[in-house]
């Protein structure tokens, strides 16, 4: 049994637990915070949803809420209903389905409710836009999809999407050595329970910002009002550059209560270009992902060109250390100021579709 303390990374050891089969167990989970120590509302959540994917798992946690045991079990996927707690997005939960479900006994369409976009996870439009063509390059194709039912903004969410994921029984090995050169830009610009012309707002400025540097930007609106419109108003925008040779680069921003579609719309067209100028085949926030489906990949090398290495890809590439054994090799490239990863996957099988 592997043995951690504290709160940092929780997601990842749970994930990283029920895919290599081993147990763990995490102890000291915010005994310090004086006025709400242990578990927060979207990790007991968590552990719940994996509950309903995860087929004989035991989760012990301590009276005090400071300590939790997980002994894994068998991934079987199938139907599911979630209700997500509005302190973290759905896309929270959403990253963590997209890592067990490919390994699945059966196709997963699970429904989440709560909020499409915050500030603290992925949004469900980079998700759709960036995450699943990501993942289709390791070999998972056909039926992958997420389709936004309704959008839901914070305080308090109201939002619905339904993901589908099909199970596959290895994945590929990839070499996305060259990121390309930026062709187009595309995006959207959301609203729910506000006027139509915020979006519109913010898309004004962001192409004004981007045209400088290329012709071909189309940023689109999607305008959610009555019961899609969620249980709040708020609005927002993603925008995903496309390359020469497939590479995606997203940003999203999210706008407050004191902020203006403006700013919003010109604070993430400049986002956009710093996180270009990274480079790297992939943005940092999908980091993470890359280099688990690499891990997870055939005994093959993989490679994959990555921009500045962020402190959570270093925690999780020594997660993916302890749980598969997996060490990955990084070479930085002086030229493009980018990191070249480098790694043997173990193989991962999955022992539900072994008869494919």
């Amino acid at each position: 049994m592997l043995r951690y303390e504290g709160a940092r990374h929780f997601r990842q050891r749970i994930i990283l637990a029920t895919l290599s089969g081993k147990a763990v167990r995490i102890d000291n989970i915010r005994a310090d915070d004086a006025e709400q120590p242990g578990l927060r509302d979207f990790e007991v959540s968590l552990l719940r949803l994996l509950e309903s994917v995860v087929n004989g798992c035991e989760i012990v946690i301590n009276a005090a809420g400071t300590g939790v045991r997980f002994r894994p079990g068998a991934i079987i996927g199938g139907v599911v209903t979630h209700d997500c707690p509005p302190s973290r997005g759905v896309g929270y939960f959403v990253e963590a389905l997209l890592m067990l479900a490919p390994f699945a006994k059966m196709p997963l369409v699970a429904t989440l409710r709560g909020v499409t976009n915050d500030e603290h996870t992925t949004g469900v439009d980079a998700i759709r836009t960036v995450t699943l063509p990501l993942m289709r390059k390791f070999g998972l194709d056909e039926g992958l999809d997420l389709k936004i039912v309704k959008r839901g903004a914070l305080p308090n969410g109201g939002g619905e999407v339904e993901l589908r994921c099909p199970v596959v029984r290895k994945l590929g090995s990839i070499d996305l050595i060259d990121e390309g050169k930026v062709k187009r830009v595309r995006g959207v610009a959301f609203a729910t329970r506000v006027a139509p012309h915020v979006a519109n707002r913010m898309v004004e400025t962001a192409r004004g910002v981007l045209n400088d540097f290329l012709p071909d930007v189309w940023l689109y609106t999607d305008h959610y009002k009555g019961e899609r419109g969620g249980a709040s108003p708020g609005f927002g925008l993603t925008v995903v550059a496309e390359s020469t040779t497939g590479s995606m680069i997203c940003v999203e921003l999210n706008g407050g209560a004191q902020m203006l579609p403006e700013d919003v719309g010109q604070s993430a067209a400049r986002l956009l270009c710093e996180e270009i100028a990274n480079g790297g085949y992939v943005d940092t926030a999908h980091q993470p992902l890359a280099l688990l489906l690499m891990a997870l990949g055939p005994e093959d090398v993989s490679r994959i060109r990555i921009g500045k290495v962020s402190q959570y890809t270093i925690e999780w590439l020594r997660l993916l250390r302890d749980f598969l054994g997996v060490t990955m090799h990084l070479k930085p490239d002086p030229s493009t100021m980018s990191v070249v990863v480098t790694c043997r996957g173990v193989g991962y099988s999955n022992i539900a579709r072994r008869a494919i």
